[in-house]
């Protein structure tokens, strides 16, 4: 497990606002185990597994910043009790047959997980201290309190919750929060010895058209804004949903306040909603807010293609985030079945357009790469 001579440089370069093109993350995970010909169950409970497979993914696209990515909704949820389900092709998920709290009285039974023992917690733990140890930025996560509360108690309880008994919500947002999430993440910053680290909250579930900006305003910010109170350095993130209010100018733009008002470090918008807008009212709004842009590729692009709309797309949306005060790409959730030719791609069109500074090159500029394979790539890999 090692990294290869010029990514250090790559990654550091890029954590000092000194890269050469506009950075590239990714979020990958099905996508490695089965790169890497792995188990998943293995994969998701060995954190040596975990930590050695993304690397070679990491190193094999080249990417700027490594990600490590695991099942992260369900870490806090499994380890108060909630059943999972595993299956041989794909991560783990909550098992949503069974919620962990069907009735209001289940609350009082809940008590706070052992954070150093209970469940999976101490494989994310080992998975922080091994990035960590290879002196690479480590990426602290959470399930945000409102995404943990739809795993423990199911999506449509939750929302009867709001709607009938919004006293009961609150308590359960207010235990989730200050009795899990809170000292969750202070355990991650105790593992590596970085008590300020940033943590980054995880939240797709509190997205339109799911919840309201309503719901957004009163059961989801507030919780994340209560963690930053306590604790300092919060994020939270994966919001999606906005082209649904795109029709309605007031509660888009609102949409847009709220998820920056929790995600101090920059605006992260995603398709299918970038896709369905156009990346143009992100950026706009990025660069009147003087805000970090984050854009984020969808996997049905990636899987599916066709390969010269995965470079057009890749195209418009550096030329449509380059005014802004910063930007990254993000290629969201890479699946299984996606192609490395397509990921290489995107990769490539994303550094040839994104060449800083930013220039309008034309589309026909562009010229595929040439795509290794990744057992031949891991040949070379193993010997470095």
């Amino acid at each position: 497990m090692r990294l290869l001579p010029e990514t250090r440089d790559r990654v550091a370069k890029v954590f000092r606002g000194e890269a050469d093109t506009v950075p590239i993350l990714a979020q990958i995970n099905e996508h490695v185990v089965t790169l890497c010909d792995g188990d998943m169950r293995e994969a998701y409970t060995d954190a040596k597994k975990l930590v050695e497979m993304n690397l070679a993914v990491f190193e094999y696209y080249r990417l700027d910043m490594p990600g490590f990515y695991y099942d992260l909704y369900n870490i806090e949820a499994e380890a108060l009790g909630q059943p999972l389900t595993w299956e041989s092709d794909r991560m783990p998920d909550i098992d949503r047959r069974t919620p962990l709290i069907r009735e209001h009285a289940d609350l009082e039974r809940l008590c706070p997980p052992d954070f150093k023992r209970s469940a999976r917690m101490p494989f994310v733990l080992d998975v922080m201290r091994r990035a960590y140890d290879l002196g690479l930025p480590v990426r602290l996560r959470f399930c945000s309190p409102f995404s943990l509360a739809v795993n423990v108690r199911g999506i449509e309880n939750l929302l009867m919750d709001i709607l009938t008994a919004p006293r009961f919500a609150h308590r359960l947002l207010t235990f989730l929060t200050d009795d899990v999430l809170i000292p969750w993440v202070q355990t991650q910053r105790e593992a590596i010895g970085q008590p300020r680290i940033r943590a980054n909250g995880a939240d797709a579930a509190a997205s339109p058209p799911i919840v309201t900006v309503e719901i957004l305003e009163e059961f989801v910010m507030p919780y994340v804004a209560r963690m930053n109170e306590k604790i300092g350095n919060v994020a939270s993130m994966g919001y999606w949903g906005y082209s649904y209010l795109s029709p309605h100018p007031k509660k888009f733009v609102k949409m847009l306040d709220l998820m920056a008002s929790v995600s101090p470090g920059g605006l992260m918008c995603m398709d299918p909603d970038v896709a369905e807008t156009g990346p143009e009212p992100y950026a706009e709004y990025a660069r009147e807010k003087k805000i970090p842009l984050t854009l984020g590729l969808g996997p049905s692009l990636l899987q599916d293609g066709p390969l010269p709309r995965i470079v057009e797309q890749c195209r418009r949306y550096v030329l449509a985030g380059a005014r802004t005060e910063r930007l990254a790409i993000f290629l969201t959730e890479i699946s299984a079945d996606t192609s490395p030719r397509n990921v290489h791609t995107a990769i490539a069109a994303i550094r040839h357009f994104g060449r800083l500074p930013i220039e309008d090159r034309p589309l026909e500029s562009f010229r595929p790469p040439e795509t290794e394979p990744f057992e031949s790539f891991m040949a070379r890999y193993r010997i470095v």
